[in-house]
């Protein structure tokens, strides 16, 4: 999926998939490795050495909270560490740098409270049930997402929103309901085309890396759609 985003390969990929070649197949013709083999559990050494930003004991402020959902550091900790292991190298919907900057000084040139729960939201689809807690992360993950739209303004041309709406997309696909999702997908595509212009150091670069972003997923489910044509 990552090759046809990149439209790379495209066509041999698709006259595989039409011949009737399989997912393993496939992605051993590419020269990669399927990401089921790497696990859940792997991903916070994973965080500490693919990300240059430290998030670890901002989580709470007693100025401002990003999130109302949950106050325990070490949960979302642990839910940014999976986010930045599994999704923003492949999904790279936000400037990491920046966003982890706003986050720590409480700013909102690059940071919201729906841009943090839609991230912890599609984190808590990442943990691993092996891992022996007392925390309900299926339902935690419905806390965060219920956040997120209980507050969310399609009418928001802010970039945080607009990277905000990229993410729920994921999240509904992580839940097996594409089409709600496909819906947060046009928001974010019309919302970055008219984004509110910020004087603020790096706007450019930020909305660059979403622009990027919200056209990999558009092409991504462009792409999944022709797929399923051919495959049918």
């Amino acid at each position: 999926m990552q090759a046809l985003a990149n439209d790379e390969n495209v066509p041999d990929i698709l006259a595989r998939i039409k011949n009737g070649g399989t997912y393993e197949a496939i992605v051993e013709w590419l020269g990669r490795f399927p990401m089921e083999t790497l696990s859940p559990v792997e991903s916070h050494s994973m965080f500490e050495t693919t990300s240059d930003y430290e998030m670890s004991g901002t989580a709470t402020s007693s100025n401002l909270r990003w999130t109302s959902v949950t106050s325990d550091t070490a949960i979302l900790d642990h839910l940014f560490q999976l986010y930045f292991a599994w999704i923003h190298p492949v999904h790279t919907l936000f400037h990491e740098g920046h966003f982890v900057n706003s986050y720590k000084r409480h700013s909102r040139d690059y940071c919201s409270s729906n841009l943090v729960n839609a991230i912890c939201a599609m984190a808590c689809h990442l943990h691993s049930a092996e891992l022996p807690d007392d925390v309900d992360f299926e339902q935690l993950g419905g806390r965060f997402s219920d956040a997120v739209t209980s507050s969310i303004n399609p009418e928001d041309r802010t970039v945080t929103t607009i990277q905000a709406f990229a993410v729920m997309f994921l999240v509904d696909c992580a839940r097996a309901h594409g089409l709600r999702g496909s819906a947060y997908l046009k928001i974010a595509t019309a919302g970055i085309s008219n984004v509110s212009v910020a004087n603020t150091e790096g706007f450019g670069e930020v909305v660059k890396n979403t622009v990027r972003g919200i056209r990999n997923l558009d092409v991504l489910v462009n792409s999944y759609s022709i797929l399923l044509r051919c495959h049918h």
